[in-house]
């Protein structure tokens, strides 16, 4: 009775094991397309032993290269496995040299590339790769000399450099920003020329302006009458209080608000 048992498991469990490889779903290939009997269907479970063919985009190709591959459904999947490779088209070499200069590269390849002297490719590397977008840098090398100048320093709003300004900086030059009254400066006050290109350059944050119509139409004056501008700096507290005889409307810890970057809520006083 019990070896009759095992004969019905085993054979249920390898029937289960056929029926869960019998089906392939419909392959979706990045920038490939598929043709298979039904152009216009696509099922989404396909039976094995169908064939179907699939071809690539525009500079991409599939591991045989070939213009129309033929993939088959197995038990294991679809085989071969269907994918579309970059084609990445190696030039020659700026201020350097490579044995795949005017060669055709497949998606996955490493090119070496040696520079001339006094040149090098980003990051010092001697190598660039074949990537689903092109090349991981271009085949170019530069000089490691910095020798390119920069133009005027970028301008930014409400702020300026602190030095009169030239028309051409040599490498390595740095000026010095400021924000005019009332403005927050964030980021680097020092700006460096390198390789013909300024680093970022900082910016001004708003000030709060202080409206006395929406102070009169909250019911409410500056705390510190004796207080003439009407400008805060971000980060800055400002401190209101209930025109007589209006109270207000939360509690008193909303009449002290925050300056931030050029917005505050005004309290409310009934």
């Amino acid at each position: 009775m019990l070896l009759l048992i095992n004969a019905i498991l085993i054979f249920w469990i390898s029937t289960v094991g056929v029926q869960a490889f019998s089906y392939c779903v419909f392959p979706k290939i990045n920038h490939g397309i598929i043709y298979g009997k039904e152009y216009d269907e696509k099922p989404s479970l396909i039976t094995v032993g169908e064939i179907y063919y699939y071809s690539c985009e525009y500079n991409f190709t599939s591991p045989s290269r070939s213009f129309w591959t033929r993939i088959i459904c197995t038990e294991e999947g679809w085989s071969p496995t269907p994918k579309c490779l970059r084609l990445c088209f190696f030039p020659s070499v700026e201020n350097g040299h490579s044995a795949s200069s005017g060669q055709t590269h497949l998606e996955g390849d490493t090119v070496q590339i040696i520079c001339d002297v006094g040149y090098s490719l980003p990051g010092n590397s001697d190598t660039i790769s074949c990537l689903e977008d092109g090349w991981s840098s271009p085949p170019k090398c530069s000089s490691t000399k910095s020798t390119q100048y920069c133009g005027p320093p970028p301008s930014i709003s409400n702020g300026d450099i602190t030095s009169f300004p030239l028309s051409v900086y040599p490498p390595g030059s740095t000026v010095q920003y400021r924000c005019q009254s009332f403005y927050e400066l964030r980021g680097s006050i020092d700006v460096i020329c390198r390789n013909g290109q300024w680093s970022e350059p900082p910016k001004c944050i708003d000030a709060c302006i202080i409206s006395e119509g929406n102070m009169n139409k909250n019911n409410i004056q500056l705390r510190n009458k004796d207080i003439k501008k009407l400008y805060v700096k971000t980060g800055d507290f400002v401190e209101f209080d209930c025109k007589w005889p209006h109270r207000a409307k939360t509690s008193m810890q909303s009449l002290r608000v925050l300056c931030h970057e050029g917005k505050f809520e005004y309290p409310m006083c009934e």
